[in-house]
């Protein structure tokens, strides 16, 4: 009966130490958790996911950016020479007929620049031989009324040919169009953090 008795607290203590050693084992395992090796490496694979995305998005958003300020440019552009093209349509036809209209006064005046030249001649001639009040003031009028003269043939010659072209009117500047907005940047994945068993 002692003997059993012995036997029993032997085997009580054993098992006592058996749990005491169980208990530091389990004490000394780190439980599964983000900073473990295994996690770390999920993270920083999702990590690397999240980049390449983050890198094609913006390359897409680069070339969408692009190709929608090259048709902005090209409508813009359109826009403008459609709006613009009765006014230089008009021009043309203006200067087409402001060189018609110099050709044909171009003689007219060179004929009055004849007759004013003539009387400038004529009274610096008539100066130069004056020698009273009345001979050099009789030269004056000769001149003005030459002329006058010189001019007035002019003006009825020029309104035979008829009235010069009316030079059309520039419309207003054309309001440009709002420019495509450059999208925003995607925000940049954070690398996972490398702590106790993961530095390396």
């Amino acid at each position: 009966m002692r003997t059993n008795k012995f036997i029993s607290v032997g085997l009580l203590a054993a098992g006592l130490a058996m749990s005491s050693i169980s208990a530091v084992s389990a004490d000394t395992t780190p439980p599964p958790n983000a900073k473990s090796p295994t996690a770390y490496a999920a993270q920083l694979a999702a990590y690397k996911v999240a980049l390449i995305e983050y890198r094609v998005t913006i390359a897409v958003n680069a070339i969408n950016y692009r190709i929608a300020l090259e048709i902005y440019q090209a409508d813009w552009q359109a826009a403008l020479a459609k709006y613009e093209a009765p006014y230089k349509t008009a021009m043309a036809q203006y200067q087409t007929l402001q060189t018609a209209y110099l050709a044909k006064l171009a003689p007219i005046a060179a004929t009055r620049k004849v007759a004013l030249d003539k009387a400038d001649a004529d009274f610096l001639a008539a100066i130069a031989k004056a020698t009273t009040s009345a001979q050099k003031s009789l030269a004056l009028t000769a001149r003005t009324t030459a002329m006058a003269a010189a001019n007035s043939a002019y003006k009825t010659a020029a309104a035979a040919i008829g009235p010069a072209p009316v030079k059309p009117v520039k419309p207003a500047e054309l309001t440009k169009p709002a420019a495509p907005v450059k999208p925003a940047s995607p925000v940049k994945p954070t690398p996972p953090a490398k702590t106790g068993a993961n530095k390396k």
